[in-house]
């Protein structure tokens, strides 16, 4: 992408674009993030997993095209497992909430 011949507004049309395409794979993400919770929740398992997410990282890392892009993705990464981290705690906390007031 880019050259002389591309304008700014067609730039950005790609990546309205995009971000509608990256959409759709977050919710897609998201949904398994909620089986991943509720699996953890009905098996009492640990929300963080250390060597998963290393292993997420490296194995993404390391099929990326770009190399120019790797701190930039690295970062990318980080901020999707925290998001899933941070989403898994609220669900889990939402279920033992919910025991509690149905608790007689």
């Amino acid at each position: 992408m880019g050259g002389l011949d591309v304008t700014l507004e067609e730039i950005r049309t790609t990546i309205d674009a995009i971000d509608g395409e990256m959409r759709v794979l977050f919710e897609r993400r998201m949904d398994c993030i909620q089986a991943v919770a509720e699996y953890k929740y009905n098996n009492d398992d640990e929300i963080f997993d250390h060597n998963r997410e290393e292993c997420v990282l490296e194995k993404n890392l390391n099929q990326l095209k770009n190399q120019k892009y790797a701190k930039a993705y690295e970062l990318f990464l980080h901020e999707i497992m925290d998001t899933s981290k941070v989403y898994q705690t609220q669900w889990i906390n939402d279920q033992k909430k919910k025991m509690k007031v149905d608790e007689p």
